[in-house]
């Protein structure tokens, strides 16, 4: 068995041209990031401030470069399995705002008819979102599945699966590697190592920290370990292995080392967290930084980063205001659906 364990760094400017960014790329990133950490702001408010939304909903406050660097490399018919943290990858994939809010709401304006909520928000096929689980590491081995069709009818297309860093402690986690290296399919396992699997933090699971990248190594997974908290090294890790996996060969793994600012949920305080600890990792706030990256580099100005923060707050709330005038589907329309 050949054992392969690499980190990919940011791009340099230099690269940008060869893994085809330019600046208008680079501003969609930022963009993208900006109105996925609006919303997710919004909805908090919405749960916790005005007591309009009810049930779980887990936000992605933190990890927010890790769906922009995605989101470049995606074509039309690829696809996206997601989790209960997706709210993220519903932005990504460019679903509209009113919808998400109108299935919050639980609304038959949502997306999924108000019947999905929270933890199955990224599901809308038209867009490439084709299933999210709220049982932790269950998508892995649909999304085998799902690759292997891809592979079988040689579309040319790939899919993407993300999942938490407590996942890979599943056995269907094993199960879904084992056949996704066995099958070479055209998948690509994206973990979202947030630091904590819940309430419990990851080293008191594995036992060191960089263990949850080891994990794949048992599986013969060419394994890329990036820094989640940079779009653009997301987006290098997919880029140059795009052409392999989109000629039916993979899979590969990227574990994207990020941070989650947030508890598990939004009813979660997240008391057990070390004093201090979060507000050290803000200190390396995606959006920030990236921002400060690109203003050095001369794509942005410091005015045109507020624009886009009022811009990304009026899409925002515009889009809610659309979606609370929605209703909830009637009985008769319920048994239809069910």
């Amino acid at each position: 068995m050949k054992i392969s364990l690499s980190h990919v760094s940011t791009p340099v400017k230099g690269e940008y041209s060869k893994l085809g960014l330019d600046e208008s790329k680079l501003i969609d990133m930022l963009r993208t990031m900006i109105l996925i950490r609006v919303f997710e702001e919004k909805v908090e408010e919405l749960y916790l401030r005005e007591g309009v939304l009810m049930g779980p909903a887990h936000l992605y406050i933190g990890s927010e470069a890790i769906a922009a660097g995605v989101k470049h490399v995606l074509q039309r018919g690829d696809l996206v399995i997601s989790h209960h943290r997706g709210h993220g990858h519903a932005i990504m994939l460019g679903i509209d705002l009113d919808k998400l809010f109108a299935e919050l709401l639980g609304f038959k304006e949502g997306n999924l008819k108000g019947l999905g909520g929270s933890m199955h928000l990224p599901i809308d096929v038209s867009k490439g979102g084709l299933y999210a689980s709220a049982i932790v590491g269950s998508q892995v081995p649909i999304a085998v599945g799902v690759a292997y069709a891809q592979k079988y009818n040689k579309s040319g297309k790939l899919t993407i699966v993300f999942f938490g860093d407590g996942a890979v402690n599943t056995g269907a986690f094993a199960e879904g590697a084992v056949m996704a290296s066995f099958l070479r399919v055209p998948l690509v396992l994206l973990c979202e190592n947030n630091v904590y699997a819940e309430f419990t933090r990851t080293s008191d699971l594995f036992g060191e920290e960089d263990v949850v990248a080891q994990r794949f190594m048992g599986y013969d997974i060419p394994t890329y370990v990036v820094d989640g908290n940079d779009p653009l090294a997301v987006y290098k890790a997919l880029k140059i292995h795009e052409e392999k996996l989109r000629s039916g060969d993979g899979p590969i793994a990227i574990i994207a080392n990020t941070y989650r600012l947030k508890g598990h949920g939004v009813y979660d305080k997240a008391l057990y967290k070390p004093l201090g600890e979060a507000d050290l990792y803000r200190l390396k706030d995606p959006i920030i930084t990236f921002a400060n990256r690109l203003m050095n580099e001369g794509v942005l100005k410091q005015d045109d980063y507020k624009a886009i923060f009022e811009e990304a707050r009026k899409i925002v709330n515009e889009s809610f205001e659309k979606a609370k005038s929605g209703s909830p589907l009637t009985l008769d329309e319920l048994s239809y659906y069910v």
